[in-house]
């Protein structure tokens, strides 16, 4: 008998990134199992993208999160006869069924300040619910394992690691023509460094562009090409531009798909990945899987993400940060060599062995059900 799964996906389409991308990956990787019927609930309005051909789109008749977690998802639960219930960070109150919860980090918890006021009181009031009730957690990493068990000593035994993994459509691409177009598009006029994150602080692009600013004192044709969306304090990010004069070196692209993503890291110099606190890390991967010689953060989950395959600096210093990007752009041989250490690092990781590893979750929370 197949395994009933709904997968919670109402944030499919809201352009969040991370764990948007993760309920995408995780969806289609689930239901090309032979032993698994996957059903996304998704808001109204709300499309699957195309190649979710196996996935079963399960509408809600609302989208507003306090109606959908007090009645409605309950109630699709019902209908369509799940055995499981995936969600990310917040559950329903009341459901029929066992629920399982991705926590993908507890960055509320170690940065407050990096959040506004009402994301701190949703994740302070409704994580806690969701975790004391959920049957198994699952956290993205063995760092972000250990940080929610400090948080929440209770979870020890219920809480598990799998790992995520970039999407395959990212590879290297090596097309003078898209390059071309690319360029065009972004508005690329030479070689350029990236950075990919949303404009918030927890994503320290301010010493980015400070580490820039020598960068370019150093090497005068480089760019520094930042795709994210706004988010929070974004608009502090524009002003280290100003301050440092770099306006006319610095492209800000805004959110960007996939299909343009995977050309913008493919034709990168550098992939530079600061950040101050991941629970995953998931931009690293992707770079990787391009080929693209990788700078990271030696904090958090990010070295269990790059292993020996990056640069790793400590994120506080812009002048470590300046440095390993100038030590790839001025030595071919080590750039080479981070691009076939970041090909073959990316290979450890994929989706049909996360979504293996999550089945496995879920049977073991219907086992233990059956024998209470």
């Amino acid at each position: 008998m197949k395994l009933r799964v709904l997968v919670d996906a109402h944030l499919i389409g809201s352009r969040e990134t991370g764990n948007e991308t993760y309920t995408i990956n995780l969806l289609y990787a689930l239901s090309n199992l032979p032993n698994v019927i996957c059903g996304a609930s998704i808001l109204p309005g709300s499309k699957l993208p195309s190649h979710l051909l196996k996935v079963e789109p399960v509408p809600l008749k609302s989208s507003g999160n306090w109606n959908r977690l007090l009645n409605i998802l309950p109630a699709v639960c019902r209908n369509w006869r799940a055995d499981v219930l995936h969600v990310n960070y917040v559950s329903p109150f009341v459901i029929s069924c066992p629920t399982v919860v991705t926590v993908h980090d507890v960055s509320f918890k170690r940065y407050p300040k990096y959040f506004s006021i009402r994301d701190r009181l949703l994740f302070a009031t409704l994580l806690p619910l969701t975790l004391r009730r959920a049957k198994a957690v699952i956290a993205v990493s063995n760092h972000a394992k250990e940080e929610i068990v400090d948080v929440f000593p209770y979870l020890k035994e219920k809480i598990h690691v799998t790992h995520g993994a970039a999407d395959p459509m990212f590879q290297p691409i090596q097309s003078l023509e898209l390059l071309k177009n690319i360029r065009v598009r972004y508005g690329i006029r030479s070689g350029y460094i990236l950075a990919v994150g949303n404009l918030q602080p927890r994503k320290n692009l301010i010493r980015v562009i400070k580490a820039f600013s020598f960068v370019h004192r150093q090497i005068n044709d480089i760019q520094l090409i930042i795709v994210g969306k706004e988010h929070w304090q974004f608009s502090k990010v524009y002003s280290a531009v100003k301050q440092f004069g770099l306006e006319n070196h610095v492209a800000f692209t805004g959110y960007v798909p996939n299909d343009d993503l995977v050309m913008l890291y493919s034709f990168a110099k550098v992939f530079v990945y600061p950040s101050l606190y991941e629970g995953f890390g998931l931009p690293i991967l992707e770079a990787m899987s391009c080929g693209v010689p990788v700078v990271t953060s030696n904090t958090s989950s990010m070295p269990e993400v790059a292993g020996d395959a990056a640069l790793l600096i400590d994120p506080q210093q812009e002048d470590q940060i300046a440095k390993a990007i100038l030590k790839i752009l001025n030595n071919a041989d080590l750039a080479a060599s981070l691009s076939d250490k970041a090909l073959r690092r990316a290979q450890f990781f994929s989706w049909q062995k996360t979504a293996q590893e999550t089945v496995d979750i879920y049977q073991a929370v219907l086992q233990q059900m059956k024998q209470k």
